[in-house]
């Protein structure tokens, strides 16, 4: 389970990186609550990003994006809502959910406003 846990967290490395490189401020990683969790949350000019971060091998037979299904989207919009009740001053922004998938290869694939 260790070697999952680093690969997760040097994905997230790698995305938060990339966010950086397209002028996004970070402001939380591994935002948890008991129901859910928003990977990385940054800003960007007037939009609030919301990521999820994939680090997929495409050999498993699907894509990233098919984790999205109903059930996760409405965790991610839940963990998102109570943000806002904890920081009221982000109300302002336009929220975008995103998917980064960090490929096998170390490649940073971004899914901007997936739903």
């Amino acid at each position: 389970m260790r070697k999952k846990t680093d690969l997760g967290r040097s994905g997230e490395d790698l995305a938060a990186e990339f966010l950086d490189s397209l002028g996004h401020t970070i402001l939380f990683r591994n935002f948890r609550k008991s129901f859910g969790e928003l990977d990385i949350i940054s800003l960007e000019n007037d939009s609030l990003h919301c990521s999820e971060v994939k680090t997929w091998d495409m050999r498993s037979g699907f894509h990233p994006l098919e984790c999205f299904h109903e059930t996760k989207r409405k965790r991610m919009r839940k963990v998102y809502y109570y943000l806002l009740k904890e920081v009221p001053a982000f109300c302002h922004l336009t929220p975008s959910f995103n998917l980064i998938h960090i490929t096998e290869k170390k490649e940073v694939r971004f899914y901007s406003s997936i739903f």
